[in-house]
């Protein structure tokens, strides 16, 4: 049977965990032309939300248009996957193709190089090296289209854009231009999303940023315990493998509810208990987990040679003891961290990176649980040197 369980991919239909809340919101947002970010910590399943989204909207006869600014690292990049994704999912769906290709784009101020791929369809391309000032104003004109295509059609548009922050890395001045445009696009519904929690944080809702209150924030929190354990249940059960309730309870007690880090050590309990032939119990759950951290050794440890003495020293101090009271002379004096603003300055960097995050109490914790698990594996292996 084929492991029901998927990690560090896309996750849409039967691998999806719940979200039937955030789902219903998002899509009830897009339906009414609101412009929502979704902010949560790494890997806690923003995309597969979105495109869980995207299948039910699409049926429904909204046009939706998405952008992966991941692969946009400049200007021009990002004017051919500007017009990519707009011709995919705006003009595609009203066939003739390449008549409807030449005229949408072809009023751009810089015109791109219409090309036509082995499936009959058209590709488009700026060529680096044209004037910055033409590829910004093809940019801003092509931000318009889907406002223009949405009256034009007299149909709901939803613009998705992922990985957000990297509009600051490639122009600073860039989210100003969206704004401007976005603003007027009362057809149109802006989501937006992105891996930095703490950028998008500020970005959105800092009264000195451009995108100040443009979007309404829709936060994603962990899964809720009873709706993971059915859920990692039904799935064990559906491929015809068994796993006990207590087994259940170790996965989510090891991963506290995190959507990505639950999948992944779901995944690997599975495999081992198809491997032994026998139901997955708490002692599966333990031998999985530690095959999972072996299996991110290398990450980690490429993470961990990043950080500077002081910073893995702070890190360390999270994920052993918790950062509740880290600021604290007490704390300093135990863990052997030094001045209290050297610690702020550690912290600020760890929590824009998303290594460390806060709760709810004014605490600190590592959300990442196998980097936690890690990190305790590695301080007992080999002694952490004090700067």
């Amino acid at each position: 049977m084929e492991n029901p369980f998927r990690y560090g991919e896309i996750v849409t239909g039967r691998a999806f965990t719940d979200r039937r809340t955030e789902l219903a919101e998002l899509t009830a947002d897009i339906h009414n032309g609101q412009n929502v970010v979704i902010i949560s910590p790494r890997r806690y399943g923003k995309t597969s939300l979105v495109f869980q989204a995207i299948d039910g909207l699409k049926r429904e006869g909204v046009l939706v248009a998405y952008l992966d600014m991941f692969r946009t690292p400049s200007k021009d990049r990002l004017a051919t996957h500007l017009a990519q994704s707009i011709y995919g999912g705006l003009v595609a769906p009203f066939g003739r193709l390449w008549q409807r290709a030449t005229d949408v784009f072809r009023n751009l101020p810089l015109n791109p190089k219409i090309t036509i791929n082995q499936d009959g369809a058209p590709s488009f391309e700026f060529a680096p090296g044209e004037r910055e000032r033409d590829v910004d104003q093809a940019i801003e004109a092509l931000l318009g289209l889907p406002g223009q295509i949405a009256q034009e059609r007299q149909r709901r548009v939803a613009f998705v854009i992922d990985e957000f922050q990297q509009a600051v890395d490639i122009d600073p001045h860039l989210p100003a231009v969206m704004r401007a445009v976005f603003q007027l696009q009362t057809e149109v519904a802006h989501v937006f999303l992105g891996s930095r929690q703490h950028l998008l944080q500020r970005v959105f809702t800092a009264e000195n940023e451009p995108m100040y209150r443009l979007a309404k924030p829709l936060p994603l929190r962990a899964i809720p315990a009873a709706d993971f354990a059915e859920f990692i249940a039904s799935q064990f059960a559906s491929s015809g493998q068994r796993i006990t309730g207590e087994a259940v309870e170790r996965i989510l007690t090891a991963t506290g509810c995190h959507p990505h880090d639950t999948q992944e050590l779901s995944y690997f309990t599975w495999e081992m208990a198809r491997s032994e032939g026998a139901p997955a119990g708490a002692s599966t759950v333990v031998r999985a987990l530690e095959r999972v951290i072996d299996a991110e050794d290398a990450r980690y440890t490429t993470l961990w040679e990043g950080l500077s003495p002081y910073r893995r020293l702070v890190l360390l101090s999270v994920a052993s003891a918790g950062g509740n009271g880290i600021y604290s002379q007490e704390y300093r004096r135990q863990h052997r961290l030094g001045a209290a603003s050297s610690v702020q300055r550690a912290m600020a960097y760890l929590l824009e990176n998303d290594l460390v995050e806060s709760t709810p109490d004014g605490a600190y914790h590592v959300p990442d649980a196998f980097l936690r698990a890690w990190l305790q594996r590695l301080s007992v292996s080999q002694p952490i040197k004090r700067p």
